[in-house]
């Protein structure tokens, strides 16, 4: 069941950058754990608020322990926010999520009191629970400690084998006055953790590595239990549309997937999308899931050169597959999107990137998600940018966002300023043909801003408006609006996009 708030004396402020329009399941989960130990728990979301306001609001909280929640772009700015928190009034900060779980160094930090790597399901809790009683909680696995002067390091804590024992995430998290159920009547669940495959460009092959050892990769919840959470979530924040967003849902038998094809539409009743790999789809399942209510498929393209993404990427997925399962998306009746990498680490990559945009417009999805290649830290493919000179060790910030600009040296800076311009239009394109004869002339004019307008614009109507077809309040197109204008902020704060 939902957790509810118990006026306790233990508070827990977690604080994330930006939800990106969309719920953040970690800190939701984390959150269902500290309310069933009695604690209260709120949601800080800095985007957009001064030090002096982030402050007064740590500070109107007064909270026992400061949880930042970290991917990786946003660590360096969350990083210097926790310095400066700690500065004025130092607190028990502790920093979580997938970049302390690849770099778990910055518990070396001066300001940081605790780290948390991996799965925090079962070592957080307890963690809390030796805080709450003043008991000695530096031995706890899956966790490292400052105390006294010294790091202490612990062992990785054993994976949750049976996610059904998990509470339900906390959608009733407060942030700004309002429950994250107040933003949006668009929800998102997870039936399964874990992914089997290798992408070079993913952090999923490190962290399988790391964790290989403590239990298994890849685990499923029952359908029953993830019905009910998904009717709960109905029921109490009227959810008009859900994505599943499972790397790849259909990693499952053909006994639970009937199962979940009669019980959901039954007891949820809900249009959600789900997330395909296209080496493990059948047609009979996509039958089933339409049978379910699915009414958007969602499936990784990446690059269009079969030999890149091959040796490259890793993903050993032929093109006349990929053209296969777009038709059979097609005769169901079904709408698909598909998800691209733009500005690989290749000799040429504007010729590369064409080839992606043919790909899909032989595909006809109604949306094509375009990301710039982003060398995401630790990962393999990050490695070969630097042994390549694609990228140098002593290289400023990374992009916040992979819809912003290269964080790649290519040989020509004319390209990548190219390359950039053709990631705004990617999507228009895929759907407009008449700016595909154009592209040619378009890539080469200094319109940058405008494209960057355009991009955000077209990505925020497809994915809310077009593509979910569920009526929006006006509380949440206001949402959405905000959030779409600070993507375009950040594209103003880089001239280097903007030309």
């Amino acid at each position: 069941m939902l957790p509810r708030d118990i006026a306790l004396n233990k508070k827990l402020l977690l604080i994330v950058k930006n939800l990106y329009t969309m719920e953040r399941l970690g800190v939701m989960q984390v959150s269902a754990a500290a309310k069933l130990q009695g604690w209260q728990t709120r949601l800080l979301v800095t985007d957009g608020k001064s030090h002096a306001g982030i402050e007064e609001q740590v500070n109107g909280f007064d909270p026992d322990i400061l949880a930042f929640s970290a991917m990786s772009p946003e660590y360096p700015y969350l990083a210097r926010l926790a310095r400066r928190l700690h500065q004025s009034n130092p607190r028990f900060t502790l920093f979580g999520g997938s970049h302390p779980t690849f770099f778990q160094d910055i518990i070396r930090q001066p300001f940081v009191r605790a780290l948390s790597f991996g799965e925090a399901d079962v070592s957080f809790p307890r963690f809390l629970e030796a805080f709450a009683n003043g008991g000695d909680y530096t031995g706890i696995r899956g966790m490292h400690f400052q105390s006294a002067g010294d790091v202490i390091l612990n062992e990785p804590e054993r994976l949750v084998e049976n996610l059904d024992d998990l509470p339900f995430p906390d959608r009733f998290l407060q942030v700004d006055d309002k429950t994250l159920a107040d933003f949006s009547r668009s929800h998102i669940f997870m039936a399964s953790r874990g992914c089997p495959n290798q992408c070079t460009y993913c952090f999923n092959h490190k962290y399988n590595r790391m964790f290989r050892d403590y239990g298994p990769i890849y685990r499923r919840r029952t359908v029953g239990n993830l019905v009910a959470e998904m009717k709960e979530v109905r029921d109490t924040c009227g959810m008009k549309f859900a994505y599943i967003d499972d790397d790849i849902f259909t990693l499952c038998s053909r006994a639970w997937l009937e199962e979940f094809a009669e019980l959901y539409p039954a007891r949820v009743g809900v249009p959600f999308m789900v997330n395909v790999h296209v080496n493990a789809v059948t047609l009979e399942q996509l039958q089933l899931l339409r049978q379910a209510g699915c009414v958007l498929i969602c499936f990784g393209i990446e690059c269009g050169n079969e030999e890149v993404s091959r040796t490259l990427l890793k993903r050993r997925i032929g093109n006349e597959k990929i053209v296969r399962l777009s038709h059979w998306i097609h005769d169901l009746g079904m709408k698909f999107m598909t998800q691209n990498i733009l500005a690989l680490p290749v000799p040429d990559p504007l010729a590369v990137d064409l080839q992606t945009l043919e790909l899909n417009v032989r595909c006809r999805p109604d949306y094509a998600i375009a990301h710039i290649y982003f060398p995401l830290p630790g990962t393999e493919l990050a490695a070969y940018c630097e042994e390549k000179g694609y990228l140098g060790a002593g290289d400023g910030q990374l992009p916040e966002r992979t819809n912003s600009f290269s964080a790649l040296r290519f040989p020509s800076a004319k390209d990548k300023v190219r390359v950039q311009r053709l990631h705004k239009l990617f999507g228009l394109a895929v759907n407009f043909p008449v700016l595909r004869k154009a592209l040619p002339l378009l890539v080469r004019l200094p319109a940058g801003l405008v494209y960057s307008v355009a991009f955000v614009s077209w990505y925020g109507f497809s994915m809310r408006y077009r593509l979910e077809q569920s009526r929006k309040s006006w509380n949440e197109t206001a949402y959405f609006l905000k959030s779409a204008l600070q993507s375009a902020a950040s594209f103003f704060r880089r001239r280097d996009i903007c030309r």
